[in-house]
Order: C-alpha cells, then sequence, then structure tokens
C-alpha cells in the first residue's frame, strides 16, 4: 500500500477522524427544506397547493433548499384585460420582482411554477422541464385540423365618473355620467356621457341693463384610445368624438326665452387606468376638445351676443369601472 504507506502517522488519523464524523452526521442537516409561498388569484385559478407541486415536479419530485437559505415567494394574479401575476421573492435576504402576462390563468401558474424552481436549482429545473416536453403527435394529411386564429382577450366596461371641464359654458363646470366601453390588450373604445350639474353658468348681457342667460350642457363623448402599457396598468392617447346640446334661457329681458344648440367636437387626449382588483379599476381622462361650429346666444332685438364658445375647450374626468 504505497500510498497510505507514504503519509505520516498523525496526517493518517487525522484523516481518517474526520471521515468518520462525516459518516455519522445525518445526511438531512446539509439540507432544509424552507420554502413557503403565497398564491393570491382569483376564483377558477389553479390553488397554491397545484402551484407548489409543479415547483417540486420540475425539482424532480421534492423541494428542498440547502440550509439558511430560507425561499420565500409571494404571487398576485389580477385579470384585466389580459392575466398577469407579480411574483416577490426572498432568497438568502436577497429579494427579486418580476410580472408576467398570459392569456389564461393556468398559464401564468405554470410560468410561475417554473420562475421558482429555476430560482431554487436552475440545471434540476431546466433539466425535469426539458424531459417533460413530450414530442406532438403526428397527424395525417387528411384530417390535420386548419389553422384558427385565437382572437386577443377583450373585456366589456361599465363605469360612472366625474368630471370638470372648461369651454363649452361660461365657466367652469363640473359633471356627472357614465360610461359603457370595451378594452382589449392594446385598445379600448368607449362612450362617456355626461349631464352638467352647476345651474349658476351666467352669461351677462351688454343690454338691456341687468339681462343675462344661463346655461347647461347635455353630451356624449366617444373615445378610441390606444394601451401603451403593460399588465393590468393602461395607459395612453385617445382621439375623441362629442355630441352634445346646450340649453340657454334668458332672464330680464321683455320676455323670458330659451333655446338650444347643438354641440359637436372633436379633439384628443390620454387616459390611465389603474386596477383597483381582477374586475375594477379607476379611470383618469383629459380630452381637449375644438367644437366644429360654435354656438352663438343672443337675445332678440339686442345686437350684442350674450355667450359664445371658445375655440377650445378641456375636461379632465375620472370615475370607477367594472370590467366584465
Amino acid at each position: 500500500m504505497p500510498c497510505v504507506s507514504s503519509l505520516p502517522l498523525n496526517t493518517l488519523g487525522a484523516v481518517l477522524s474526520l471521515a468518520l464524523l462525516g459518516r455519522a452526521l445525518p445526511a438531512s442537516a446539509s439540507q432544509e427544506e424552507t420554502f413557503t409561498l403565497s398564491w393570491q388569484a382569483p376564483a377558477g385559478c389553479p390553488s397554491a397547493g397545484d402551484v407548489r407541486a409543479e415547483v417540486a415536479r420540475l425539482l424532480g419530485g421534492e423541494v428542498r433548499l440547502l440550509a439558511g437559505r430560507d425561499f420565500k415567494a409571494v404571487a398576485s394574479v389580477v385579470h384585466g384585460p389580459t392575466w398577469w401575476v407579480s411574483i416577490e421573492t426572498e432568497l438568502a435576504g436577497r429579494s427579486g420582482r418580476r410580472t408576467l402576462e398570459a392569456a389564461s390563468c393556468q398559464e401564468l401558474a405554470d410560468a410561475t411554477a417554473l420562475i421558482l424552481a429555476l430560482t431554487i436549482d436552475p440545471d434540476v429545473a431546466a433539466s425535469h422541464a426539458t424531459r417533460q416536453q413530450s414530442p406532438a403527435p403526428s397527424v395525417s394529411a387528411d384530417t390535420r385540423p386548419a389553422p384558427r386564429k385565437v382572437p386577443a382577450p377583450a373585456d366589456f366596461l361599465l363605469g360612472l365618473q366625474g368630471a370638470g371641464s372648461q369651454g363649452a359654458l361660461p365657466s367652469v363646470d363640473v359633471g356627472l355620467g357614465g360610461s359603457i366601453g370595451v378594452v382589449g390588450r392594446r385598445f379600448r373604445v368607449e362612450l362617456r356621457g355626461g349631464y352638467s350639474l352647476r345651474r349658476d353658468q351666467v352669461a351677462d348681457a351688454p343690454a338691456p341693463s341687468g339681462a343675462y342667460g344661463r346655461f347647461n350642457l347635455v353630451a356624449a363623448t366617444l373615445a378610441g384610445c390606444f394601451n401603451l402599457g403593460r399588465g393590468a396598468w393602461a395607459f395612453g392617447p385617445c382621439a375623441d368624438a362629442e355630441l352634445g346640446v346646450v340649453s340657454a334661457q334668458g332672464f330680464r329681458i321683455s320676455q323670458s326665452i330659451s333655446a338650444r344648440s347643438l354641440w359637436v367636437a372633436m379633439g384628443a387626449g390620454g387616459y390611465a387606468a389603474i386596477p383597483l382588483g381582477p374586475h375594477w379599476s379607476l379611470p383618469l381622462h383629459l380630452d381637449v376638445l375644438a367644437p366644429l361650429a360654435r354656438p352663438e346666444f343672443v337675445f332678440t332685438n339686442v345686437p350684442s351676443r350674450v355667450f359664445q364658445a371658445p375655440p377650445v375647450g378641456v375636461r379632465v374626468s375620472a370615475g370607477i369601472e367594472r370590467h366584465f
């Protein structure tokens, strides 16, 4: 035994002692499972147990971490125009965050499990993910289905809103209204209706002395918007078309009179939709509108006009909406 005899006796004893000590330690002392998962998803999605089971499958059937390397993960799923998930992780004191978007909650659950497994052990998870891919079944030419385009998901919306505007009436106005529309992954089309609430929209006439007009607006705005956001957060530019009626009432003249004028305006603006949950959001709109014809109001037999709409107006609105 030339290898053994060449070692000094004290060195050989130390090696044997370390070997015996290593054999005496239990195998589980070097590894300990400390994986915790919080999975928050709407009804109908895979459960937290399903996601955890998929993580274990990708890691060879069991989640095992080195002692002292606690792994915590919190995943929150939201269903807006599309499905998306926000994943926050903490491994051995190091934090990470990632968001994913998919066409279904099942796809999000599978992707979340894969990300968690790769974070724990990228080599093992990658090998199991590759082995689980089965070859596509062969299909004869006679029975092969024709390709089908899957439509992008879209939601209907129904909302309530309040608005403040300047331009259509003599002074700043506030109104209340509602909205209906369709929201897709990259677009938003909605019809918003509003009614002016202020009863003191007054413009004085230059003559006769003390004469004035009181005004009101009822309008509907059709807006088409492009979504530049990701996930449930949506924002982007909009094109607007507005149709309404401006009502006027004359006072302190020989005879009180009423008049109505058509209000037609075009414009542009922007919007943002802040998610409040899987089906609720807070929409914000800014619209700059230019009337195609500027209504002019005058009293009979009075040469000077009482009020004429300015060439440009602005409206800001906010509300709450439900997606279906």
